[in-house]
């Protein structure tokens, strides 16, 4: 009855988190069928080191993607949730899917500011 006004909670922050949750989870998945396919390890006998350093750098952006979706779930640090999406942009996930995710949750996270704390 008494105490600060609540803060209107829309599903906007739902939406950016299952969004991003699920570009995590492709682009890791993308990352271990790469490492996993015998096409890959023929590659890697001619750029031994490339293939090795594009993968750490991809599963650690994927990572970060999927904590951002965490926090977006929880709404909880914006900043966080923001960094997350920016970084799923350069996810690659199945054609592209996994980035084109990672920009919709950046609108919707952008548009949804105000109901992080």
């Amino acid at each position: 009855m008494y105490g600060p006004p609540t803060k209107p909670q829309t599903m906007k922050p739902m939406i950016a988190g299952i969004l991003l949750v699920v570009a995590g989870v492709m682009a890791i998945i993308v990352w271990a069928l790469i490492f996993t396919n015998p096409l890959t390890f023929f590659l890697a006998a001619f750029l031994p080191g490339l293939v090795v350093i594009c993968g750490a750098i991809a599963f650690a952006l994927s990572i970060l993607t999927l904590l951002g979706g965490v926090m977006a779930l929880r709404r909880r640090m914006w900043g966080l949730a923001l960094v997350g999406s920016i970084l799923g942009l350069f996810t690659i996930g199945y054609f592209g899917l996994s980035s084109l995710l990672s920009l919709i949750a950046l609108i919707v996270l952008v548009m949804s500011k105000d109901e992080f704390t």
